[in-house]
């Protein structure tokens, strides 16, 4: 189905593309990262735009890392994502989720500010930036907020984007010893979206209890959601089967699901409970894994 006709802006920096956006906020306007969602819904009259504000030139496709923050531009594709060696290291869980959005081709386009910001229940950038504690800049004409991850969405496709502005920077914290995975079940192992996926964060202490945990999923409730609940139960314990297997039944409670053509409602819960396990097992795993070549590296010299 061919487009509709549109008018293509292309502003050369991020101030011209917030002024741009600004003259355009009361009109039928949308700004194009990637495209792999946007050209389908317009394409399928899902989406109108009279306007589309390419945002390639805007500065927007670098990774940074300082000694308290990593910072992902928004345009930064999954490919970029699940490639870089330094977020495969400090950030397993981001590098896993990017290596699984779609196909090859989809992932050298897509963004992931492209796909936070369509809002979808199912995405899957989302359930890492949760229990990363990950921060969005998000920018207007002469204003910008900083929004925690788990305040951005609203409902499915809704976000707290006002007209006018556009998420320009992830930001997360450089945790010490925390380690988090990603996990996800589909009706087939790639290219196909998730009927659940989930992330889950630990860090440990000295006696060997939880001193901290993050546990978010997505695709069993309006928008991507944090466990606060499972979370609460294994907040400053010692890890044990039977503690992960409670705490795992405890945040598939905390889901609300529906049933469609991919799953019912019953099996996302059900799913839900293996794959926050599996999460916390791989978590935990990596902050034993990191102590134990601190250790080593430690004792290197000797």
């Amino acid at each position: 189905m061919l487009l509709k006709s549109f008018e293509y802006i292309k502003p050369n920096n991020l101030a011209a593309v917030l002024g741009v956006l600004d003259e355009l906020k009361d009109k039928k306007s949308s700004v194009l990262a990637g495209g792999t969602d946007l050209i389908p819904w317009l394409r399928a009259k899902a989406k109108e735009a009279e306007y589309l504000v390419d945002l390639e030139d805007a500065g927007l496709n670098q990774v940074a890392f300082d000694k308290d923050n990593a910072r992902i531009g928004a345009m930064v594709t999954f490919a970029t994502l699940c490639q870089h060696p330094e977020v495969g290291r400090r950030f397993p869980a981001i590098a896993e989720a990017a290596g699984q959005v779609g196909a090859v081709q989809t992932r050298t386009l897509a963004t992931i500010g492209g796909n936070l910001c369509a809002g979808v229940p199912s995405l899957d950038s989302a359930p890492s930036l949760l229990v990363l504690d990950a921060q969005f800049r998000l920018q207007s004409k002469g204003k910008e907020r900083m929004v925690p991850a788990e305040k951005f969405f609203l409902g499915p496709r809704r976000t707290v984007l006002q007209p006018g502005e556009i998420m320009t920077e992830i930001v997360i914290p450089i945790q010490a010893g925390f380690r988090a995975s990603f996990q996800r079940m589909g009706r087939r192992k790639a290219l196909t979206l998730s009927i659940v996926n989930c992330a889950a964060g630990v860090s440990m202490g000295s006696g060997s209890e939880i001193s901290k945990v993050r546990i978010a999923l997505g695709a069993v409730a309006p928008t991507p959601i944090r466990a606060y609940k499972a979370e609460e139960l294994l907040q400053g314990r010692k890890v044990t089967p039977e503690l992960l297997a409670e705490a795992a039944a405890m945040a598939a409670t905390e889901t609300s699901p529906i049933g469609d053509l991919r799953a019912s409602a019953d099996y996302r819960r059900k799913i839900s409970a293996v794959l926050v396990r599996r999460a916390l097992e791989n978590a935990i795993e990596q902050t034993r894994q990191t102590e134990v070549s601190t250790c080593a590296a430690a004792g290197g010299g000797k």
